[in-house]
């Protein structure tokens, strides 16, 4: 299964003082060392592919930025959401052109090649839910994010 379970109140981060994408992935990655979510390549990792393969999405309703990397760069899996003080700057996946500035962030960490295809239709299927997304950017902590994703993600089995 691939759900909710990736989810924790402790990967979910409201208001860091984080202005671009290298000082996220730069803050983010030391912390998720120190907690052994993921390995030391994990930086050089994650910034590269995100240069390559840029995440940047604009729904209907927020900015919003998708950050991955290969699963040998992780020791656990997780999801963690992160809605920054400010929009980061993020170039849109895809085909589309000009830049979005993500007031929602999820750092997507999967185990296994093909959960990535899985856990980011998930994602989307959340994101598509403009209530949904309302109610994330206005929650007040982590336990309100996560029983809003709770209520909201579906869960594919695998």
């Amino acid at each position: 299964m691939l759900g909710t379970e990736l989810f924790d109140e402790r990967l979910v981060f409201l208001e860091p003082d984080i202005s671009s994408k290298e000082e996220l992935f730069c803050w983010f990655s030391d912390y998720m060392d120190k907690a052994g979510y993921v390995k030391e390549t994990y930086l050089e990792n994650i910034t590269k592919r995100e240069k390559n393969f840029p995440t940047g999405l604009q729904t209907a309703t927020v900015g919003v930025a998708i950050p991955h990397t290969d699963p040998e760069n992780l020791n656990k899996p997780f999801i963690a959401v992160i809605r920054p003080n400010q929009g980061i700057e993020f170039e849109p996946m895809g085909i589309a052109e000009g830049k979005i500035s993500a007031k929602l962030i999820f750092m997507l960490g999967v185990l296994k090649d093909g959960q990535q295809v899985i856990a980011l239709q998930n994602l989307m299927g959340l994101l598509c839910n403009d209530k949904a997304v309302t109610d994330l950017l206005k929650a007040n902590d982590a336990k309100e994010i996560i029983a809003i994703i709770e209520e909201n993600f579906e869960t594919v089995e695998i």
